[in-house]
């Protein structure tokens, strides 16, 4: 399999885009952490006609919303980082491999090298 798809992903673009990356999802778990979610406005059908316990079910309602949102901003949070590990890892990788080229064509040059030379030995 070649290598030479590697060189069409803009790496710079990606490796120097992972720290805004997670620095954005960090703020938005800052933001769903430090603001209180909206309220639910609701149809008359829908609720019981208690005032009590209507506010009881949407205060309820507000309160599960608001951690499903935290646990949605800290598993963007952890998957932003995650992309940010796997784009330094994937570019080293793709510096390994170019190191690993530029060997092997210096091992390759050796050995016509000395194979040249053994023939006209």
């Amino acid at each position: 399999m070649s290598l030479l798809w590697l060189k069409a992903v803009p790496w710079s673009s990606i490796v120097s885009n992972a720290p805004l990356i997670v620095d954005g999802a960090k703020a938005l778990v800052n933001l769903a952490r430090n603001k209180a979610g909206p309220a639910a406005q609701r149809t008359s059908s829908t609720l019981a006609g208690d005032p009590q316990s209507d506010l009881a079910a949407l205060s309820a309602r507000i309160a599960q919303l608001e951690r499903e949102q935290q646990q949605t901003a800290e598993l963007l949070r952890s998957m932003a980082e995650s992309n940010a590990q796997l784009a330094q890892a994937v570019d080293a990788l793709r510096r390994r491999a170019v190191h690993n080229m530029w060997l092997a064509w210096v091992a390759l040059a050796g050995l016509v090298l000395l194979g040249t030379w053994s023939l006209l030995r």
